[in-house]
C-alpha cells in the first residue's frame, strides 16, 4: 500500500473489515450522520437507543459498529488534513482496504462536506473583509521633566472587525520600514498579474 495520509494498523484493518460489511443502501446515511457530528466537538454520534437500532439495522455487535464509528471518525479527521484529487482519494482508500461501493461512498460524503467546509470559509472571509476598518492618527509626544526639549512623533493605526479591534503603535522608523515592506508586497503582487 503506498497511502501516506493513512497508517494502516490492525485495529485500522479490522475495523475497515467491519465497515465493508455495512449494508451499503444504509451506509451513506450512517456515515454522513458521522461526519456531521465530527464537525461538533464533544457530541455524541449516536444515543445508546439509535445505536441499538444500528446494531440491529446493520447485524453487528455493539463492539463492531463503536469499531466501525471509530474507524470512519479516524478515516474523516485524517482526510480533513490533506488535500486529495478526488481519483487518487478513492484509489488510496481502495488500497488501503475499503470495498469500492464504500470508498465511493466515503469519497461523495467527502466532496460535499469538502465544498460546504470551503464555501463556508469564503463567507467567513468576506464578512470579515466587508467590516474591516482601518483608522490612523498621528501624535507627538513633546518634552516632558526627563526629556527637554524632546519630540518622538508617533503613528498609530487601528484596525477593527466585528468584536476585534487592534491598535498599532509606530515610530517614524518603524512605519517607514513596514511601508517599504508594503510596497515590496505590491511588487510581487503587480509581478503575478
Amino acid at each position: 500500500m503506498d497511502c501516506q495520509w493513512l497508517k494502516l494498523s490492525p485495529s485500522l484493518s479490522k475495523g475497515i473489515t467491519v465497515v465493508n460489511q455495512l449494508d451499503t443502501s444504509k451506509f451513506e446515511q450512517f456515515l454522513r450522520r458521522i461526519v456531521t457530528k465530527l464537525k461538533i466537538q464533544d457530541a455524541e454520534i449516536f444515543t445508546e437507543e439509535e445505536q441499538l437500532k444500528l446494531q440491529n439495522i446493520f447485524n453487528v455487535t455493539e463492539d463492531q459498529l463503536l469499531l466501525a464509528i471509530k474507524t470512519l471518525l479516524y478515516v474523516f479527521k485524517r482526510l480533513l488534513k490533506f488535500v486529495f484529487m478526488p481519483k487518487n482519494l478513492k484509489n488510496d482508500l481502495e488500497s488501503s482496504g475499503f470495498l469500492s461501493d464504500k470508498a465511493e461512498i466515503i469519497l461523495k460524503t467527502w466532496s460535499v462536506e469538502t465544498k460546504t467546509m470551503v464555501n463556508e470559509l469564503d463567507t467567513e472571509t468576506h464578512k470579515h473583509l466587508d467590516t474591516l476598518n482601518f483608522s490612523w492618527r498621528v501624535n507627538a509626544e513633546l518634552s516632558s521633566d526627563y526629556h527637554k526639549k524632546s519630540k518622538v512623533p508617533k503613528a498609530y493605526l487601528s484596525l477593527s472587525g466585528g468584536e476585534n479591534e487592534t491598535e498599532i503603535e509606530f515610530t517614524h522608523p518603524e512605519l517607514y520600514s513596514m511601508f517599504l515592506q508594503f510596497e515590496s508586497i505590491q511588487n510581487e503582487l503587480d509581478n503575478v498579474v
